[in-house]
């Protein structure tokens, strides 16, 4: 028997409880249990160590989130994602005074047959990234290229911001 903590508000349990704790299970609960607890370990160490690179599932497919870098320059906003594979006809980019969202299907078919062996690979790919802007843009005079697997998407905002220099900072 339990005695009551003074630190908590633990009552003292009752025999009943106790043999139900004690109760024997199955070998076939505890690799129940152990196969819970490591998906949410797999499951944690993705979210913590892969990010945005860690597929998600969308209508039971992988997409992800392209890398992205948004620098201001006081004029504009210019944004860079990396789109390995994707081609301008596969990209939807569709912008809004408050914010841009990029998405991107790819599928690729690849075969050969020889005489003694036969090679087929079919990848599908889908990228989708929302982002929403600090300060209002011309959605009607956004340009956007695409090379190399990298797309610049160049961001004209409504008014334009002073350019703030970085400040040096001691350190004592």
């Amino acid at each position: 028997m339990m005695r009551k903590n003074k630190n908590t508000d633990l009552a003292k349990s009752t025999d009943a409880s106790r043999d139900r704790a004690l109760e024997a299970r199955s070998a076939w609960d505890r690799l129940e249990d152990m196969d819970r607890w490591f998906e949410d370990l797999r499951r944690e160490f993705d979210r913590k160590f892969w990010g945005p690179l860690a597929p998600r599932s969308e209508g039971g497919l992988a997409v992800r989130e392209p890398l992205v870098d948004l620098a201001d320059t006081g004029r504009e906003y210019v944004l860079k994602a990396d789109l390995p594979g994707v081609s301008k006809e596969d990209l939807d980019l569709r912008v809004t005074p408050d914010g841009i969202e990029l998405s991107a299907e790819s599928t690729q078919e690849r075969e050969e047959n020889e005489m003694d062996y036969a090679y087929r690979e079919r990848t599908y790919r889908s990228f989708r990234r929302t982002l929403p802007f600090p300060e209002e843009v011309l959605a009607d005079q956004v340009k956007a290229s695409l090379k190399d697997g990298v797309l610049e998407v160049r961001l004209p905002k409504k008014e334009p911001s002073p350019r703030h220099e970085p400040v040096q900072v001691r350190v004592e």
